[in-house]
C-alpha cells in the first residue's frame, strides 16, 4: 500500500469497452510523481483510452482510477510545458519537429520532471523513449511490458508489441 501514496495516477485493473471491443481489459498502470513514461503500441491497443481515462474525459466501466494532481491534455508541447499542471499528457509531441528543437524540449522535461512533475506520452518515435524512466507497452488492450529506461530496446518493444504474450 506504500506504493499506492508515492502514485500520482493510478489504474487498478481498469477496463473500457466499446460495443464488442475491449479497448482496456484489466489493465494495472501506475506513474510517480516526477516520472515520465512512454506509451507505445500498434493502433486499437488501448494507449489512447488510457490517456483519456487519466485526462477525465472517459471513465472505466470496470476496475478503480486515481489521479492526484491537476493535468494538462495537450497536441502542443509549449501549451503543456507552459502550464502549471502537475501531469502532462501528451500525444505524439514531438512529430515533426527539428532535432535541435526536440534535444531542447527533451532537457526541459527532464528538468521540470526533476522537480516532481509527471510526464505521460505516447509517441510514434522510438529515440523519444530515450527520455522516458520506463515504457509501457500495450496490446491488444493491455499492458504487455514494463520496459525501464535501461532494458528498453526497439527489439524489446516490437517484440512485446507483436510477439506472443501469455
Amino acid at each position: 500500500m506504500l506504493q499506492a501514496i508515492a502514485d500520482i495516477v493510478r489504474l487498478d485493473g481498469a477496463e473500457k469497452h466499446f460495443g464488442a471491443v475491449r479497448a482496456l481489459n484489466g489493465v494495472d498502470f501506475h506513474v510517480g510523481a516526477g516520472e515520465c513514461v512512454g506509451l507505445v503500441g500498434h493502433n486499437g491497443a488501448g494507449k489512447s483510452t488510457l490517456m483519456h481515462m487519466v485526462a477525465g474525459t472517459l471513465r472505466p466501466d470496470g476496475g478503480q482510477i486515481a489521479v492526484r494532481g491537476n493535468q494538462e491534455a495537450s497536441y502542443s508541447v509549449a501549451r503543456a510545458l507552459g502550464s502549471d499542471a502537475e501531469i502532462v499528457l501528451m500525444d505524439d509531441p514531438m512529430r515533426g519537429v527539428d532535432i535541435g528543437t526536440k534535444l531542447e524540449v527533451y532537457d526541459l522535461m527532464r528538468e521540470e520532471a526533476g522537480k516532481g512533475r509527471t510526464f505521460l506520452w505516447y509517441t510514434t518515435e522510438t529515440e523519444e523513449l530515450d527520455n522516458c524512466d520506463h515504457v509501457y507497452v500495450f496490446k491488444n488492450g493491455r499492458i504487455v511490458a514494463n520496459l525501464g529506461r535501461d532494458e528498453l530496446t526497439e527489439e524489446k518493444i516490437i517484440q512485446s508489441s507483436f510477439g506472443d504474450t501469455a
